[in-house]
C-alpha cells in the first residue's frame, strides 16, 4: 500500500507548498498528491481553492493572479503553525517538480473550472508530460469528465484517475482507460475494490487520517491511501506490510 501525503502533508504543515512537500519528504513521504489551477500568465500552480482567500492572508480568485504573485503570498494562514515563510507561497508546478526530486510518484488533481480552462489545462499538460518517459510516476487525476476526454485525446500515454462523483461503482470507469480509481474512504466499499481490480484499475482512497480506518482498507487490498499525516500513516502501513 502507497502512502501519499495529500497536499504535501496538510495537518503537519502548510499544504500545497514547497515546504509542506519537503516537509513529507524529511518524514519518508514517496508519493504526493497535489491540485492543480490556472494562474493568470496561463501557468499551472499548486493550490485547492479557486480563492487564495482559506491558505494565504490574501483575497482573490486565483487566475487574477500571475504565478510570480502567487509565489509571493504567504500560504500559512489556515494550517498547522509553521515557522519559516520560505517554500511557503503558492508554487508552480514546474518550481514544485524541481523542488521535490525524491519523490517517486506524484497525483495531480485538475480541479473543476470553466471549459475552457480544463481544456487549456489539458494542453499544458500534454506539453509538459509529452512522451511516456516524461510522463513516468504521473496520474492525473480529476472528476471533470470534459478534462477527461481533453487530456485522454491530447495524450494517450498519461495515467489518468477517476474521482467519481457518485459513490456507486463507476460505469464511466471503462470509458476513458482509466488506470486508476481515486475514492472518498467512506465508500470503499469492497465489491467497488473488486469490480476496479478486475479491470486492472488501482484504488486509491482519500483523505484518511484514522489508523483504524488505514488498516480496515490495507484489508481491503487498496493500492493507496491519501493521508493529512504522512508521519502517522507511513510506519503503520509499512508495520502492516512486514
Amino acid at each position: 500500500m502507497k502512502v501519499y501525503g495529500h497536499r504535501g502533508a496538510a495537518g503537519e504543515a502548510p499544504e500545497n507548498t514547497i515546504a509542506g512537500c519537503q516537509h513529507a519528504i524529511e518524514r519518508g513521504t514517496r508519493y504526493l498528491e497535489l491540485d492543480l489551477r490556472l494562474s493568470a500568465d496561463e501557468q499551472l500552480v499548486v493550490i485547492h481553492d479557486k480563492k487564495v482567500n482559506r491558505t494565504t492572508y490574501n483575497q482573490g480568485v486565483v487566475n487574477r493572479f500571475t504565478a510570480r504573485e502567487l509565489a509571493t503570498m504567504d500560504a500559512r494562514h489556515s494550517g498547522p503553525p509553521w515557522p519559516r515563510k520560505k517554500g511557503a507561497g503558492i508554487p508552480t508546478l514546474d518550481a514544485l517538480l524541481r523542488a521535490t526530486p525524491e519523490i517517486k510518484g506524484y497525483h495531480l488533481e485538475v480541479k473543476s473550472d470553466s471549459a475552457a480552462t480544463m481544456a487549456h489545462i489539458a494542453r499544458l499538460l500534454a506539453e509538459k508530460f509529452s512522451s511516456p518517459d516524461k510522463s513516468k510516476g504521473i496520474v492525473v487525476t480529476s472528476a471533470n469528465h470534459n478534462f477527461h476526454h481533453s487530456l485522454r485525446t491530447l495524450a494517450p500515454h498519461i495515467p489518468l484517475g477517476l474521482i467519481p462523483l457518485r459513490p456507486t461503482v463507476p460505469r464511466q470507469l471503462e470509458d476513458f482507460d482509466f488506470q486508476q480509481l481515486v475514492l472518498p474512504w467512506g465508500v470503499c466499499y469492497p465489491s467497488t475494490v473488486r469490480h476496479a481490480k478486475r479491470l486492472g484499475i488501482s484504488v486509491v482512497a482519500w483523505t484518511v487520517n484514522d489508523p483504524q480506518t488505514i488498516k480496515t482498507l490495507y484489508n481491503l487490498q487498496v493500492d493507496g491511501v491519501i493521508t493529512d499525516y504522512p508521519s502517522m500513516a507511513l510506519p503503520l502501513v509499512a508495520s502492516l506490510m512486514r
